[in-house]
């Protein structure tokens, strides 16, 4: 492939992506429509269905008319796509045609229209002769249903279907029941219970459990002991939703001497009913190794805070080795999201049966003070007998993610360093460096010049953590080793322990023409300017340095340079900052605003500017740095600017919401978010749903839970579920819940699953990030490319890399990022 045609490539995939289409397309669909064979018309009409009904409206009412039967089939599903209401009075028609094809796709388009004229004919197509129709009627009638929820009326019709003479409609019928969550369907289901169709049962039983009404326990229960295992499972599966306490008895009865798959179904069963008999029941079967793991993992998720309590209790009387690891695991995965210093006693107790990693680890996490006594105990123990230190030292830095810079572990730390071995003595010296033990130095500054380049790292980044100014000496001479990794080490470690004398020199080397890693010494800058504790003031020579970097030849080292503006207090920095606006670096100056409030005006400025990228920066670090009145900004930017602007505004209205600027949005606000969710661009969407979920509002309708269908992107997909499980009024929807719940049990994308059933709190920890962006075959720098990084909370961030590859943004929720590609993503449905 020569290089002109990889640039055509690259500018096809840019035009697909954008949603552009060539002019005329439709225009030569429409002719293709009436010139085209049978078979074309077919694909025509097809295709007419990714266009707004506005457009195609007109031919697919012609279409609906064809010589042809397979194009006018196709044209009604068509119609139902793009929910054509012109068309209803012809589809209304169809349910009278003698062909059965017909009549089915007629009522399963009239159901996708969402129009409410059909309901009686659908109504009567229940009673059609055809299975195919009647099932249709039963679809059709559950979409009118959900568009309109409060219509009650919808519902009953359905229940007739409940004894149809064939299964599948049966079933269908059973389904729908369940998701209209109509209280009246309990006791018809609850009749259908014994049906003699193991599938029947199976959706009764579904259906009684998305209804969660207890006047069906006791047939459930019956369900219990059905001879198949689908329905059984379903009838299991139901009362953990229903959540009576009354179904424990019945579920811990079927413990004995069931299958697995069986038992953990009700072990899940009962932690979903989280009532004190059913949680006591769980503990009890962790006794039994088939099911150990499966209450294990029960144990560690259930929301109910006093569990912790029963579990340490259990534990303390534990004397069975793998019944002590199997609570102290659950116990560690809850004590990591919610630190219980009672829960210390217990564990320590259980150190006597067991020293395995997860019993240290849970201690480590009880957030009491006074654990890290045994912990220290158990680390210098295993140093001295040759045991692995490894256990220990794990647990010792979950004890310091919730207590940092606990001195009390500094002599004992140093005590072993020289009996780990060689692959744990990084460890060690890591440790050292997190609690800030300024009396290590002496003992790791001279593992800089171990034969180790490991050891010399984890030497040179301890002595950075501590930020000593007596570890800046040793570290400077690493600016010019010849290992890069070491070099950026040293140089986050200098700019985290220089002082203002340190902070000349650099600057000194900065200007100096000999040979030297600039890019490591403006690392060292811009962390040294940007300290949380105690920055150091630039100078007005540093400053002057860094400008002329910034507006220098190498476009990377010029990044670097703005990076270290962006964090440098006092207006020479952001002046210096101001003047780059007017050159070819605007957008690395613009973007290095989002760190600066004193940035405000340029941003607000270049939220006109006629280059795109520029307008886009500015939209999203705006959010960062902006003001209650951005909010109007922003979204006229979002209604009105091409892609990929929309996409940043709406990242800078979710931002601006997300810091407190703006917690609440009005109606007029609210209600021009869920109208850009009509954009087909996915970075846009996933947005607007994380604007709406940070503000507590949502949208009237229940059209956000479409966007947990398969047909969208998982960038859409996954902060639906988060709003959907987030949101006070939707979590009482039982329509919603089912649909999360039927989610995080069957959707094939391990992610949506995990968002529809993750808990609701939201993440708050928030830091800076930095990275660089590779290409699909992780070796090849994404150099100046537009790439969507995407937040836990649903945000994603649509910006261009910089010269080097490199995105650093200020602020990030805690937890993992991805990486996509947005020309690469597909427009929505």
């Amino acid at each position: 492939m020569t290089p002109r045609v990889r640039v055509c490539s690259l500018l096809v995939v840019f035009v697909l992506c954008t949603g552009f289409e060539w002019e005329g397309r439709l225009g030569r669909l429409q002719r293709e429509l009436a010139a085209g064979d049978a078979r074309q018309r077919r694909d025509v009409v097809r295709l007419m269905a990714g266009y707004p009904a506005s457009e195609v409206g007109e031919a697919l009412l012609t279409a609906l008319e064809d010589e042809d039967e397979q194009v006018r089939l196709e044209a009604a599903r068509s119609a139902g796509r793009v929910r054509l209401a012109d068309a209803v009075p012809m589809l209304q028609e169809w349910l009278d045609d003698p062909e059965p094809e017909l009549r089915t796709v007629a009522a399963s388009a009239l159901g996708a229209i969402g129009d409410p004229r059909p309901i009686p004919d659908l109504v009567r197509a229940l009673g059609d002769q055809d299975t195919g129709v009647r099932r249709a009627a039963v679809g059709a009638l559950l979409e009118a249903a959900r568009a309109r929820p409060d219509d009650r009326e919808i519902a009953t019709p359905i229940l007739g279907r409940l004894d149809d003479a064939d299964p599948e409609v049966r079933i269908d019928a059973a389904t729908a029941l369940g998701e209209l969550a109509d209280p009246r369907a309990v006791v018809p289901l609850v009749g259908r219970a014994r049906d003699q169709t193991p599938e029947v049962r199976t959706a009764v039983y579904g259906a009684l459990g998305a209804l969660g009404d207890a006047r069906a326990v006791s047939a459930l229960a019956m369900g219990l002991r059905d001879e198949a295992e689908a329905p059984r499972l379903a009838a299991v599966r139901a009362l953990g939703r229903i959540g009576s306490d009354r179904a424990v008895a019945p579920l811990v009865a079927l413990l004995g001497g069931v299958d697995p798959r069986t038992g953990q179904a009700v072990i899940t069963a009962l932690g979903a009913i989280g009532s004190a008999r059913a949680l006591d029941a769980i503990v009890g079967a962790t006794a039994r190794p088939e099911l150990r793991v499966a209450a294990g993992h029960v144990l560690a998720e259930h929301p109910d805070a006093a569990l912790t309590a029963r579990l340490a209790d259990r534990v303390r009387r534990a004397r069975d080795v793998a019944l002590v690891q199997t609570l102290a695991l659950a116990l560690a995965r809850r004590l990591e999201r919610r630190p219980a210093p009672e829960a210390a006693p217990a564990l320590i107790a259980a150190l006597r049966v067991s020293e395995a990693p997860v019993v240290l680890l849970a201690l480590a996490r009880s957030g009491d003070p006074e654990v890290v006594v045994p912990l220290l105990e158990s680390m210098v123990q295993a140093a001295r007998t040759g045991r692995s230190t490894e256990p220990a030292l794990d647990a010792l830095d979950a004890y310091l993610d919730l207590h940092p810079h606990d001195g009390r572990a500094a002599d004992p730390l140093l005590s072993i360093l020289g009996d780990v071995p060689p692959a744990h003595r990084g460890r060690v010296v890591s440790l050292l460096g997190r609690v800030r033990a300024a009396r290590a130095l002496p003992s790791v500054r001279p593992l800089l010049d171990h034969p180790e380049p490991a050891l010399r790292i984890a030497a040179a980044e301890a002595i950075g953590a501590i930020g000593d100014p007596r570890g800046a000496e040793a570290l400077r001479p690493l600016l010019d080793d010849e290992n890069a990794r070491l070099r950026m080490v040293a140089a986050r470690g200098l700019g985290r322990s220089i002082d203002a004398e340190g902070l000349a020199q650099l600057r000194a080397r900065l200007v100096d023409p000999s040979p030297v890693d600039r890019h490591a010494l403006l690392v060292a800058i811009g962390i040294a300017l940007g300290r949380d504790e105690d920055p150091v003031a630039p100078s007005g020579t540093l400053v002057e340095a860094l400008a002329d970097v910034a507006g220098g030849p190498d476009r990377p080292l010029a990044s670097r340079a703005i990076e270290a503006l962006a964090r440098a207090p006092g207006d020479a920095a952001r002046d210096a900052l101001g003047e780059l606006l007017g050159t070819s670096r605007r957008r690395r100056a613009l973007a290095a605003f989002a760190w600066r409030p004193d940035g405000l005006a340029a941003l607000r400025e270049a939220l006109s500017a006629e280059d795109a990228n520029v307008r886009l920066v500015a939209a999203t670090a705006l959010g960062e740095v902006g003001e209650r009145p951005d909010v109007a900004r922003l979204l006229e930017l979002a209604e009105s600017a091409p892609f990929p602007i929309p996409a940043g505004a709406v990242f800078g209205v979710a931002t601006l919401v997300e810091r407190g600027v703006a917690p609440e949005l009005d109606d007029a606000e609210r209600g021009r978010l869920c109208a850009l969710l009509g954009r087909r661009d996915a970075h846009v969407r996933a947005n607007v749903l994380a604007a709406l979920t940070a503000s507590g509002a949502t949208c009237p309708d229940r059209t956000l839970v479409d966007l947990l269908g398969p047909a969208h992107s998982t960038l859409v997909r996954v902060p639906a579920a988060l709003h959907l499980r987030r949101h006070p009024a939707l979590r009482e929807d039982g329509i919603v819940q089912a649909r999360l719940e039927s989610c995080a049990r069957t959707d094939l994308v391990p992610e949506v699953a995990e968002a529809c059933q993750a808990p609701t709190d939201a993440t708050t920890t928030h830091g800076p990030v930095e990275l660089v962006a590779y290409a699909a075959d992780s070796s090849t720098p994404i150099a100046d490319r537009l790439v969507a990084l995407r937040f836990v909370d649903g945000r994603v961030l649509v910006t261009p890399t910089d010269a080097a590859a490199r995105l650093v943004w200020p602020r990030a929720p805690r937890g993992p990022l991805q990486l996509d590609d947005p020309l690469r993503t597909p427009l929505q449905p």
